[in-house]
């Protein structure tokens, strides 16, 4: 396929396009040489980063073996691989649909009653991909419910007569009795605690749930409890003064789907909490922080990847874990520097899991963080930019004010990214986004992202947006 190099004392390595085979005539050739050096691609001149030395181009084929010359020249140094491309005729039935995959759903001829685990989710449907199927909540344990079927390694589960999730199998265990089918509610009782005010809901069991900020008005929370039906006669606030709640209310959606409603004193959420006291419902609605603007605030910070976990690698060899840690690093300093107290997931090349990085950020009660990755794929010859990337609604306009500042280091927009099902942006606890800095897999910006300045601009421009955020939030 490469006939040897004609000399390696300049460093020439094709990190992709050597095939052997292919049925595109248009196709990409990437290598790396040293800093500096000039390189060719089939006889054409081509731009050499001076950051990494990566270079690339797109070639034509012609119909059979085709010789693509790759030379680079450092000074009176040179180096030079041929690669020999077979440019065949797409084969018959190349395009053919792919044949059908996935798990077939089976339905029990009697319902399975299954109890919740810890870390126990729903989620929409049965189909799913790296990151997961979609999901709609976390649960907390020890709710019953009824397995009416099942899709490979998911539970599909009746939420109320007319509604139904899937519920993974490995977080649930055999149950000997269900809940009955309607439950009525008790009495309500609103508090206000120390830093979050508590929505507590008296139940006959644990029953399973939902729950989401209103659509296009954030300041309302919603929890839906299903299997219950409305027998609450009071509804008692306990504080005049509560310190976000400004009244709830709720809703009889259907026969036995009980929609909670919780009015908030600002369109700002500082994170909410659903689950269990025995069989009371329990909902805290955090306050928000007492910081005066960044000083004070607790900021969690996770860089992504890390120890057995590298993450995408560059066609110079930059590792995403160690540009992550780089950038999550300077990010702290400046937080610190403003006042803030920082909280990170990982400050050296460790790897922890995505439930132990969501305890160590819940266990340190962060006011808000913040996840760093760099990202890969798609043609190394385009730039696709930067990315926001949020979960809940009401987290976009903290990845908005992020995206703003990104913006500014003068690089294109790959998204503002919504209902982003990565494990880190799921918890309501406390406002979150993920930042996907650049593209590694992109020459243009690998060069940027192989520049420590650089760098350090990217994790300005993440304080800054993290800054714009909280003064628009606190008012200061």
């Amino acid at each position: 396929m490469c006939a040897p190099a004609a000399t390696a004392r300049v460093q020439l390595r094709v990190y992709s396009g050597a095939a052997d085979t292919v049925y595109n005539a248009e196709h990409t050739i990437v290598a790396v040489t040293e800093p500096g050096a000039t390189a060719t691609i089939g006889g054409e001149a081509v731009k050499v980063y001076p950051n990494t030395g990566s270079f690339g181009a797109k070639v034509q084929l012609k119909p059979g073996t085709n010789k693509i010359e790759i030379a680079a020249r450092k000074g009176s140094d040179k180096a030079k691989e041929t690669l020999k491309i077979y440019l065949a005729e797409k084969r018959a039935g190349a395009s053919a649909a792919k044949a059908e995959t996935g798990n077939k759903e089976m339905t029990f001829a009697q319902p399975l009653i299954v109890a919740t685990d810890s870390g126990a989710y729903l989620q929409y449907g049965p189909a799913g991909d790296r990151l997961g199927g979609s999901k709609m909540c976390f649960l907390d344990s020890a709710i019953t419910l009824r397995a009416v079927g099942e899709s490979g390694s998911l539970y599909r589960v009746q939420l109320s007569a007319n509604r139904f999730a899937y519920l993974p199998k490995e977080y649930a265990h055999a149950a000997a009795s269900a809940a009955p089918e309607l439950n009525v509610t008790g009495s309500w009782s609103i508090t206000r605690g120390e830093k979050a005010d508590r929505v507590s809901i008296a139940l006959p069991a644990r029953l399973p749930y939902d729950y989401w900020t209103e659509d296009g008005d954030p300041a309302t929370l919603c929890v839906e409890i299903y299997g219950a039906c409305d027998n609450s006669n009071w509804i008692t606030q306990r504080s005049l003064d509560l310190g976000i709640i400004d009244r709830v209310d709720f809703r009889q959606i259907e026969s036995d789907v009980y929609r909670v409603l919780i009015h908030l004193k600002s369109k700002y959420v500082w994170g909410f909490t659903v689950g269990y006291d025995g069989t009371a419902m329990r909902i805290d609605v955090r306050h928000a922080p007492t910081s005066n603007g960044m000083k004070g605030l607790h900021v969690g910070i996770d860089a992504g990847h890390g120890g057995k976990y590298p993450g995408a690698k560059s066609p110079a060899g930059l590792i995403e874990k160690e540009l992550n840690l780089d950038i999550v690093l300077k990010l702290r300093d400046m937080l610190e520097k403003a006042g803030a107290h920082v909280t990170l997931t990982r400050s050296g090349d460790t790897g922890p899991s995505m439930t132990e990085r969501k305890r160590i950020l819940r266990d340190a009660g962060v006011d808000i963080s913040v996840s760093v990755h760099n990202n890969a794929g798609g043609s190394p010859l385009s730039a696709p930019g930067t990315a926001a990337l949020y979960k809940h609604s009401f987290d976009r306009e903290f990845a908005l004010a992020v995206a703003r500042r990104l913006l500014e280091l003068d690089v294109n927009l790959f998204g503002l990214v919504g209902n982003f099902n990565f494990s880190l942006n799921g918890p309501t606890d406390y406002p979150n986004m993920l930042v996907e800095g650049l593209f590694m897999s992109s020459l243009e910006e690998e060069n940027l992202l192989a520049d420590p300045e650089f760098r350090t601009r990217m994790a300005r421009a993440i304080f800054l947006g993290l800054e714009d955020y909280i003064s628009e939030a606190l008012g200061k």
